[in-house]
């Protein structure tokens, strides 16, 4: 009898399928994943709980297809879990789940910074605010890096100047050639950052959740995200990619394992014609 020959994916199911098993699921085969039953439960006495989608290593998955996959498990009230099977054949699984972002900060907390007149210095991929009153005051709201000794200065990143002058007119950027309309200074932004556009969307979402946002560049990712001013450590890396990024399984894992370390959630956002989606991924145990 010549031996049975199996496809790719139907051997990465069968390793994720007698594994679950192996840890005291039940567990039900479909045509895209697995259905997995709360531990010691036998198929039919309680609904399963997750829907498990399995992909190998080698594989890519796009952000787009994460959504629709989230959206698809919400619909049948189950959990999605993202399996992956490495060339080891070792199975870890991961929670993906829609990210739910608030912060207690209030439309009232960021009053001072909208009714602020003030005028700042473009200095490449930075803006500077030479006043001293008006540096302590944006800086108290958690924005940019206060300087200087006897005399204070902020300096303050394109996206948060942007955003600055989007929410206060009143906000003056000067250079050599004169002073920057919000138009001219998003189109220099873009220059420099060929994202920009969508991450100043994104922040500007974060900061109407009441939340506080600061370079993520330190820990991988675009913004680190406070959810209270007086807060010591961030609570997300928030990683902002194109609608049509797709990943490899290791950019997913280097991510996910990086934040858990220093305690906090991975969340990749993207914007659509409906606004800002968010996904939380997470390792999970099971």
């Amino acid at each position: 009898m010549g031996a049975v020959h199996l496809s790719d994916g139907a051997v990465t199911h069968y390793i994720v399928y007698r594994d679950l098993k192996e840890r005291g699921y039940a567990v039900r085969a479909g045509r895209a994943g697995l259905w997995l039953y709360p531990r010691g439960a036998r198929r039919g006495e309680k609904p399963a709980r997750y829907f498990v989608h399995i992909r190998s290593e080698k594989d890519l998955i796009s952000i787009a297809d994460l959504d629709r996959l989230l959206r698809s498990a919400r619909n049948m009230r189950k959990e999605l879990i993202l399996a992956i099977v490495d060339e080891e054949s070792d199975v870890t699984y991961y929670e993906v789940r829609a990210a739910k972002l608030e912060g207690t900060r209030s439309e009232k907390d960021g009053k001072e910074e909208r009714e602020l007149t003030c005028t700042a210095s473009l200095a490449d991929d930075r803006v500077v605010i030479h006043d001293e009153a008006s540096a302590e005051r944006l800086h108290r709201e958690f924005y940019g890096k206060l300087m200087g000794d006897k005399h204070k200065q902020l300096i303050l990143s394109l996206i948060e100047t942007a955003y600055l002058m989007r929410e206060n007119n009143r906000m003056v950027v000067q250079t050599p050639a004169g002073d920057m309309s919000y138009e001219q200074f998003l189109d220099y932004a873009t220059d420099k950052e060929r994202d920009f556009k969508d991450k100043l969307v994104v922040y500007t979402d974060l900061r109407a959740k009441g939340l506080i946002l600061k370079t993520g560049f330190k820990f991988g990712s675009h913004f680190r995200v406070y959810t209270a001013l007086q807060q010591k450590h961030s609570s997300y890396l928030v990683h902002v990619v194109h609608p049509e990024h797709i990943f490899a399984m290791n950019e997913l894992a280097r991510a996910v394992r990086l934040a858990q370390g220093v305690r906090k959630r991975m969340i990749f956002a993207y914007v659509d014609g409906d606004g800002v989606k968010y996904i939380d991924i997470g390792r999970r145990r099971l």
